[in-house]
């Protein structure tokens, strides 16, 4: 099955540019009670993820900070302990389940790099939950049958 078929479009998924201010993201962050968004550049690559934990290490090691100096620190600034993998347009959503076990989404990209969107690794689990509870149940009312 192809990624598109769970695919939230870009103009449904919250993101960053990596022109932001931490103080941008924190707010961002904070208005969509999310732990981790997607930054893209002008051009609308995909340059990486930011989470709580990226800001809050990088402000823990500020030792003195005020809301004030957050607007004037770039996101692209703070250390991200890593990136969400990518996947392109065309892959399968079996390539991506080991992916999703350590994230909780996927940014896709095109072949230019231009990000599209982003799975969801709730979205993969309500369907493959979804599949297996439609089993579960023939599987129930063919036993009841006997």
């Amino acid at each position: 099955m192809n990624i598109l078929f769970f695919l939230t479009p870009k103009t449904d998924v919250v993101s960053l540019m990596d022109t932001d201010s931490v103080y941008t993201v924190l707010e961002t962050l904070k208005k969509y009670r999310y732990a981790s968004v997607p930054i893209l550049n002008e051009a609308g690559n995909y340059v990486g993820t930011v989470k709580e934990g990226d800001l809050l290490w990088y402000i823990d090691s500020m030792k003195k900070y005020d809301l004030e100096s957050l607007k004037e620190i770039n996101i692209m600034e703070v250390p991200r302990r890593s990136n969400n993998d990518t996947a392109k347009i065309d892959a399968n959503v079996e390539d991506l389940l080991g992916v999703l076990i350590n994230q909780n989404f996927v940014p896709v990209i095109d072949d230019a790099g231009i990000f599209i969107g982003i799975v969801k690794r709730r979205e993969v689990i309500s369907y493959t939950y979804d599949l297996l509870k439609g089993k579960d149940q023939s599987l129930d009312d063919m036993f009841n049958k006997n």
